[in-house]
């Protein structure tokens, strides 16, 4: 099978985007999380409509992988605040993965874009927050040298929870 192939998201990818965020994060969220809040949260914060508006905001920046008419995964990323001093940071904001692909080796190939781009510009710090209850992406980026840098609020619909803050400095050796 054909590695998809990673490229810039254009305002056309905006629906399939949407819907490939929503899978992603149900499939990612179901064991822990209420059905009901998950579904909320899909019809809100990664409605069409949402996601569209990740087109309007120039500071942004999102990669998509798609093979043939399919997209399979997406990271975005932006400057944006740490929650620790840092002169430029870049903060991974969603990579998503098809659960289908899982193990492929993509969610590597969108992180290490993100890792090439921040370093391209100078970013002293690449930063993402991550759910502790989400085993398997804490390990993987802890497999890329991310480690805790705090604790950031995230609400889920009508509760808080505090995700954990990894960063790294992504001119640095990948270990």
């Amino acid at each position: 099978m054909s590695l998809p192939v990673l490229r810039a998201a254009i305002r056309s990818d905006a629906l399939a985007l949407a819907e490939l965020a929503r899978r992603c994060f149900a499939a990612t969220y179901t064991p822990t999380h209420d059905a009901a809040r998950i579904r909320i949260h899909c019809q809100t914060v990664l409605s069409d409509a949402a996601v569209s508006h990740w087109f309007g905001d120039d500071a942004a920046y999102i990669l998509v992988a798609q093979r043939g008419a399919e997209l399979l995964g997406f990271v975005q990323w932006q400057t944006a605040t740490a929650p620790v001093a840092a002169r430029h940071p870049i903060e991974l904001k969603r990579l998503y993965v098809d659960a289908a692909v899982h193990g492929s080796g993509l969610g590597q190939r969108l992180f290490d874009a993100v890792r090439t781009d921040a370093a391209r510009v100078g970013a002293d710090l690449l930063w993402l927050c991550v759910y502790a209850g989400n085993d398997r992406a804490r390990r993987f980026y802890a497999r890329q040298g991310m480690a805790a840098i705090g604790q950031v609020p995230f609400c889920f619909v009508d509760q808080i929870e505090n995700d954990i803050a990894l960063g790294l400095d992504p001119g640095a050796a990948t270990p």
